[in-house]
């Protein structure tokens, strides 16, 4: 499937008496302000969005796949460590008289999911039109890099294994039902979510999820914020290129190192005091996009 974001397909479905798709933060969660200053990077919690369910079917999903557009890494099926492989799943064919490799097998694929396994759509906002409204947004109001994963789960699999990573989740259940479980031990947080129900997950937070009893389809929005590190390395790198580093290049050798020290913290200081907190974050950002494509 060759991906061009100006040409995303069409992938809603609204149901009757609903409204359209979620195309922010707010649609998903209701009063953004007070979910991003109480709720967002502390706590677990769930939200109901009917409309979302509009985003992308389980009907939908077997449509991809039957049309024979789906190439790697598109699509995978999930291993038991809950990375994505396309081993035994995929195939190469022949696209103006030319090999292409890495097209997607429905029979393979049903089959592995009806054993248990768990079939993954990858970067839904590249070639979803609803999501890549969604996701658009969301990148700017986060400032974060935004990014979007469906998962169909068989009734009676074991679902998708515990794991983390450093990303922020919003979890949108658009078919059938699911069990989660967030945060290990007593402590652990547990839901089952119906349709049209949202999870927000904070980063670092250990989550696995299973079908409760039927088939199951969920969006995970993954919402990576730069880190502190990220912001760091960022403004460092523009310090040393400036004017003042690079005044000092040629007469340092004369300083002692106290004196060295002294001016450093001055200038670095100044540096960062002259910057924009959101320019910066939002700079980290396309760094990160851009080290993500090369």
């Amino acid at each position: 499937m060759m991906i061009d974001a100006s040409a995303r397909t069409d992938g809603t479905r609204r149901a009757e008496g609903t409204t359209r798709t979620p195309a922010n933060i707010a649609d998903l969660v209701g009063d953004a302000e007070s979910f991003l200053a109480e709720v967002w990077g502390n706590r677990t919690a769930t939200f109901t969005c009917e409309p979302a369910r509009g985003l992308l079917s389980m009907d939908g999903v077997w449509r991809e796949l039957d049309c024979g557009s789906l190439v790697a890494p598109y699509f995978g099926i999930l291993r038991q460590d809950a990375t994505p492989t396309v081993s035994g799943v995929c195939e190469t064919r022949i696209v103006q008289t030319k090999p292409r490799p890495g097209y997607a097998k429905p029979a393979a694929v049903r089959e592995l999911v009806a054993s248990g396994r768990v079939f993954l759509l990858r970067q839904l906002e590249d070639w979803n039109a609803g999501l890549g409204t969604l996701v658009d947004a969301l990148r700017g109001e986060c400032r974060a890099e935004v990014g979007a994963d469906a998962y169909l789960c068989a009734a009676g699999s074991a679902g998708v294994p515990a794991h983390v990573d450093g990303a922020h989740a919003l979890v949108v259940q658009l078919d059938g039902r699911a069990r989660w479980v967030v945060g290990e031990g007593e402590g652990a947080f547990e839901t089952v979510l119906e349709a049209g129900g949202v999870l927000y997950v904070p980063a670092g937070r250990v989550r696995q999820v299973a079908p409760d009893g039927t088939d199951t389809l969920h969006l995970v929005i993954s919402v990576q914020q730069p880190t502190v590190r990220d912001l760091a390395e960022l403004a460092l790198a523009q310090f040393l290129k400036g004017s003042a580093a690079a005044q000092i290049a040629g007469r340092h050798h004369f300083g002692s190192p106290a004196e060295k020290v002294a001016w450093l913290r001055t200038e670095l200081r100044a540096h960062l005091a002259g910057h924009d907190r959101g320019a910066l974050a939002e700079q980290a950002v396309r760094l990160r996009q851009h080290e993500g494509r090369a």
